[in-house]
């Protein structure tokens, strides 16, 4: 009897296209982990750029000043108002945070970044008692920290490239679709600028006065590392929801182990009203560009963020989010 059954062979193709951009991505994750400085010196340099740009674009239009001038302009206050802030608040943030941070256990992500970034308060203490409150000398210590002042004027030099060529980069951009989009695709960029401006000069106010109120408020109670304290509450206003509670953690923990319950109380109470003045009268008047982050998300993408980056992947966490999300929102707009 002859053999009748048959043999079924399943026979997968993958196209040449498939492997190829398969290859691609994955070279293109190397590459980006091998230059992760270069892309985090990018970013930051674009959110810089953005943020300053409606100053640029209201000289241009409303000054008629050629655009080249009101780039300088803008960029020379910027960085007089960066270097008046180092004079000024580094020096006394420094001498309290080498004590604040002697006390406290850090996160071991944050220990090992501090470590990377060989920062050694003792040395930066003598170095501010040698020559106090010079511009040098904190424009020294903000270098060492971001690995030299090379980054950090390369940093800005791509800022101002970005400011200066802006309408020549949307152009270019525009290029690469259909003329029959062109102008289409140029007001989606436009958009997307103008909303994540928005979004970076609000959140810039706004860490400004709840930092300011903050120290005010903490000088008020005579509660130690006030400076600190205020800078840190400030700078978690970045991380919406929840940065104001870890916020106020550590000013509490500290009011407490200097003075005991009654401080801690009105510490508390304290950072209560500045929430609540925070959201009910300053927000609205400040925040064009609302952020409303899931905090389980936003805890996540921090936490990549550091395990990726370390501190630098960790702050830039909620800024990134905010990048990606402007575009797709602005992007289902205009493709409908």
């Amino acid at each position: 009897m002859s053999d009748t059954s048959s043999k079924q062979e399943l026979t997968v193709k993958i196209s040449p296209s498939i492997v190829i951009f398969t290859f691609l991505f994955i070279a293109g994750i190397w590459l980006a982990m091998q230059i992760k400085a270069i892309i985090f010196m990018t970013f930051i340099a674009y959110i810089i750029s953005v943020g300053l740009n409606k100053g640029i674009d209201r000289l241009q239009s409303k000054l008629k000043t050629p655009r080249i001038l009101g780039v300088l302009v803008v960029y020379i206050l910027f960085i007089t108002l960066l270097s008046l802030f180092i004079a000024f608040i580094f020096p006394p943030l420094i001498k309290e945070l080498s004590v604040f941070l002697s006390s406290m256990q850090l996160p071991t992500v944050f220990q090992n970044e501090f470590k990377n970034f060989e920062v050694n308060f003792g040395s930066i203490k003598g170095l501010l008692d040698t020559f106090g409150t010079s511009i040098t000398t904190a424009f020294t210590i903000i270098s060492s920290t971001f690995s030299g002042a090379f980054a950090v004027i390369t940093t800005m030099v791509i800022s101002l490239y970005f400011s200066l060529e802006k309408p020549r980069v949307i152009d270019g951009l525009a290029g690469f679709f259909s003329k029959s989009r062109e102008e289409e695709i140029k007001e989606f960029f436009h958009e997307v600028d103008s909303q994540l401006g928005n979004w970076i000069r609000g959140e810039m106010i706004l860490m400004t006065v709840i930092g300011l109120m903050t120290f005010l408020g903490l000088i008020a109670l005579k509660v130690p590392y006030a400076l600190p304290l205020a800078i840190i509450a400030g700078l978690l206003e970045i991380v919406p929801n929840i940065g104001p509670i870890f916020s106020a953690v550590p000013a509490i923990a500290v009011a407490f182990l200097t003075f005991g319950w009654p401080v801690a109380i009105a510490v508390t109470v304290l950072y209560l009203v500045v929430q609540q003045l925070e959201n009910n009268l300053i927000v609205p008047k400040i925040m064009r560009t609302n952020v409303n982050i899931n905090p389980i998300v936003l805890i996540l993408g921090i936490l990549i963020g550091a395990k990726l980056f370390g501190v630098v992947g960790a702050l830039l966490a909620v800024p990134t989010f905010i990048v990606l999300r402007t575009i797709f929102t602005t992007w289902k707009k205009y493709v409908k």
